[in-house]
């Protein structure tokens, strides 16, 4: 939580077995991440795996509290569940994102998290973000569902359209890997890594310019380069990119975001 700019120590931001009224009882769940005076996201923490059962117990909790957010986690899985978008029970809808930690796939992971930072996960503008991510994840649950049915679709236009002989599945899955994973990485590299030639900044490097417009900030040292901290993070971070800055790391991104937009009183004072 503290990489993520949540400080369990301090109730401002976190509270422990925060009270959840079901019913004529009431219950307590494990954490929950504040947004002055009231959560914007319960947090279920889980010693093993994470089965249906405890994401059903989240969301209930943060439908009790009327809080948009519900993450059940195990330390290394992390599932992140809408309050808006569970319908008819159903928790595959209410999914926003299920991402394992793991060195193999930290970038991934980092892109991810960074939604979830003290900052980000209590802006106005992350609702849109996480229902496009809602949308992308129930899009992908329904053509893994109809795999087969949309294989037989691909190769029957295959060989409508291809001077040779039929093709086979595995030859199939291999080429459709081969082709879309090679557009997929031509359109996230300019979003991916820092260039190595840009230059580190830090939140104390900017000045607030608010006779140009809530959310405008200027590098003190360079006047022409500046940012609208109004805007989603993701946005941010791309014009960082473009003036040549970056942070000093990703997981950095959420603490700057967040000082600015306080400075912006774009964030409600705790």
């Amino acid at each position: 939580m503290k990489a993520l700019l949540w400080d369990p120590t301090d109730p401002n931001f976190v509270r422990r077995q925060y009270p959840v009224t079901m019913g004529s009882e009431t219950e307590k769940v494990d954490y929950a991440l504040m947004s002055g005076d009231s959560p914007i996201c319960v947090v279920e923490a889980k010693a093993g795996e994470i089965d249906i059962s405890d994401s059903r117990q989240a969301l209930s909790y943060a439908r009790n509290l009327d809080v948009p957010w519900a993450m059940v986690t195990n330390g290394q899985r992390v599932c992140l569940y809408g309050n808006e978008f569970y319908k008819s029970e159903n928790i595959a809808n209410a999914l926003i994102m299920d991402i394992t930690i793991s060195p193999e796939s930290i970038d991934v992971n980092l892109n991810s998290l960074k939604y979830l930072a003290n900052g980000t996960l209590d802006s106005e503008e992350i609702y849109d973000v996480f229902k496009g991510l809602n949308e992308r994840q129930a899009l992908f649950v329904f053509l893994q569902s109809k795999k087969d049915a949309l294989l037989k679709n691909i190769a029957k236009w295959i060989e409508e359209h291809w001077d040779k002989d039929s093709v086979d599945a595995a030859s199939l899955l291999v080429s459709l890997e081969s082709v879309f994973g090679r557009v997929e990485r031509i359109e996230e590299k300019p979003a991916g890594r820092p260039s190595p030639t840009a230059r580190p900044t830090v939140a104390s490097e900017w000045k607030y310019r608010r006779d140009l417009g809530k959310g405008i900030f200027e590098l003190k040292t360079d006047p022409s380069k500046r940012i609208d901290v109004s805007l989603p993070g993701p946005d941010v971070e791309r014009k960082l990119e473009e003036l040549g800055l970056r942070l000093s790391s990703k997981m950095a991104f959420g603490g700057f975001y967040y000082n600015l937009r306080r400075e912006a009183e774009l964030i409600r004072r705790r």
